[in-house]
């Protein structure tokens, strides 16, 4: 947009009424705003907790007055603020209070890890944690129960795989669970067993529920300082909006924390996909979690479902076996008749239904399920969602645009995952890993998220995992990973912010630097739109703004 053309448009918001003067006004900034219409500036005038004008510095003057507050960020990038497309914020703020063995490179940094809380809790306690990753520390081969039982020999311990789907437990814990080698796992779920048949201590997917239900829930006060934690982290990374799949409980800790003027991002709340299952009891909890919805802060969203697990410990659902596990193709959580008759009782209450699917074979039964649905119930505005889409089949691509899916993705699994995918999954299925060009390309609207506790909430993590496809730690492959799928800077901010909005109906409300949109900023260290992408990591927020109101402020 040109300064002429903004000029007119902020004629037109003041002959419809809109002449009162700015409560802060951003000045001397490099504006990103995400809105076509107008894409770099350099002053946001904001009214209330909304955009009154963007535009011009020099142009701002007739905003002011002596009540204005005015904030000159120097030339700083000003970024619309993030809105995390996918994460588990009561999960997140409860791994900052526990074991956190992300990063561990060896069984002894593991170890003196869990003998350090171990020290610190009376006997017979649990300890919890989660982030280990077998991959790094132990060659990719399953660690066992022996490891656990010499760190803590007094205290069950269950620990939780980095991505969330396998479960570590020590011979305590199994006790305390009655698991033994009698024990049949649940649906879904696997119990390894050693050569004399005795289980290893590793559960996948739903075998981890058999000790789950024996570990004393988290208190209310233990989730409150975890979801209080969570929004300082969140506030340091420019994180203004999440989309949670968390405990409903945290539903009336958002509504309270809101009440007490403490609620620092926008909240959209996911249900159990299984709800489906009773619509009764579905619409029941639907109404009366809306009782505690705030307009603009907290809201209930799509309903939340499993397909198969993750690509890491082998559950992922795939046509063909594993290269590196030729019995396996994974671990399904649903057959396509059961997943299609679910979905479409969902989609027939008008529900957005969201299928975590990471297998190119459940990645499939999704959209067949969701195809499937679009046909037989009435035709509706509908943006069902695909969580995670890591491997895909390349014929399934365009279905995502036919059929309005989003792709709702984690750019730093890609370069987590790129170091050992090739093993699991071999060269020639990976051309279809993490495709975000082909999505983009073939039209797909594209959330991005960090799945935090998974990966770290930082975004920029993210943003330079999509236009680098190498490994953060190791920085390899140094010309990327199937470098033809990287994205822009500009494209991946974008699916940070506008489109994760889009995702969840949101995207007239919030997304980008809009006049009338809500003024929910980021201000940032570095311009990653300009500086070499091993810069981008480097960067950090020096200035989140929610509503128009500074929440926090860090160094220059």
């Amino acid at each position: 947009m040109t300064r002429f053309v903004w000029l007119f448009s902020l004629f037109g918001l003041l002959i419809m009424g809109c002449e009162e003067n700015a409560d802060v006004l951003i000045l001397n900034g490099k504006i990103w705003t995400v809105d076509e219409k107008q894409s770099l500036t350099e002053a946001v005038a904001i009214k209330g907790d909304k955009i009154l004008a963007v535009g011009w510095s020099q142009d701002m003057k007739g905003l002011v007055d002596q009540q204005t507050e005015i904030i000159d960020v120097e030339g700083k990038l000003v970024l619309p603020g993030f809105n995390d497309a996918h994460l588990h914020f009561l999960g997140g703020g409860l791994s900052l209070l526990q074991v956190n063995l992300a990063g561990c490179k060896t069984p002894d940094e593991v170890s003196q890890k869990i003998i350090e809380r171990a020290s610190e809790l009376p006997e017979g306690h649990w300890i919890t944690g989660r982030g280990w990753d077998h991959t790094l520390f132990n060659k990719g081969v399953w660690p066992d129960k022996k490891l656990l039982d010499k760190a803590a020999p007094k205290h069950p311990v269950f620990v939780r795989r980095v991505d969330g789907h396998v479960g570590w437990a020590n011979s305590l814990a199994l006790r305390v669970a009655g698991i033994d080698r009698s024990t049949v796992p649940p649906s879904g779920g696997e119990i390894l067993l050693d050569a004399k048949g005795q289980p290893t201590g590793i559960l996948k997917e739903s075998a981890m529920d058999l000790i789950e239900k024996v570990i004393p829930k988290e208190s209310a006060e233990q989730k409150f300082l975890a979801i209080e934690k969570a929004l300082v982290l969140a506030k340091r990374c420019g994180v203004t909006s999440i989309q949670d799949n968390s405990d409903m409980d945290v539903v009336k800790i958002y509504h309270d924390l809101h009440k007490q003027g403490k609620l620092t991002v926008r909240v959209c709340e996911w249900l159990d996909f299984g709800l489906a299952n009773d619509p009764a009891e579905l619409l029941r909890l639907w109404e009366n979690l809306h009782s505690y919805a705030v307009k603009n802060f907290l809201r209930i969203g799509q309903l939340k479902g499993y397909v198969d697990g993750t690509l890491g410990s082998r559950t992922a659902y795939f046509f063909e076996p594993y290269d590196d596990d030729p019995a396996s193709v994974g671990l399904p959580q649903y057959t396509q008749a059961e997943l299609d008759r679910v979905v479409a009782v969902a989609d027939s209450l008008g529900m957005q239904v969201g299928l975590h699917a990471i297998g190119a074979k459940a990645n499939w039964m999704a959209l067949n399920a969701f195809e499937k649905a679009i046909r037989q119930n009435v035709r509706r505005p509908r943006r069902h969602r695909i969580e995670h889409a890591q491997v895909l089949h390349l014929n399934d691509i365009p279905r995502f645009a036919e059929l309005g899916v989003i792709a709702s993705m984690q750019p730093t699994h890609c370069t987590s995952d790129l170091r050992w995918a090739e093993q699991r999954i071999g060269h020639e299925r990976c051309r279809g890993a993490y495709p975000w060009r082909r999505l983009l390309d073939s039209g797909v609207q594209l959330a991005f998220g960090t799945d935090w506790p998974v990966e770290p909430l930082d975004p920029m993590r993210g943003i330079y995992s999509a236009v680098t496809r190498i490994n953060i730690e190791t920085g390899l492959p140094e010309e990327g990973w199937f470098p033809g799928q990287t994205l822009t800077v500009a494209e991946a901010v974008r699916c940070y912010t506008l489109e994760a909005a889009y995702a969840e109906f949101q995207e007239d409300v919030k997304g980008s630097i809009t006049p009338g949109k809500l003024a929910d900023l980021v201000v940032l260290s570095r311009d990653i739109l300009s500086v070499p992408p091993g810069e981008i990591l480097d960067t950090q927020a020096v200035m989140t703004v929610l509503g128009g109101k500074v929440v926090y402020r860090g160094q220059k």
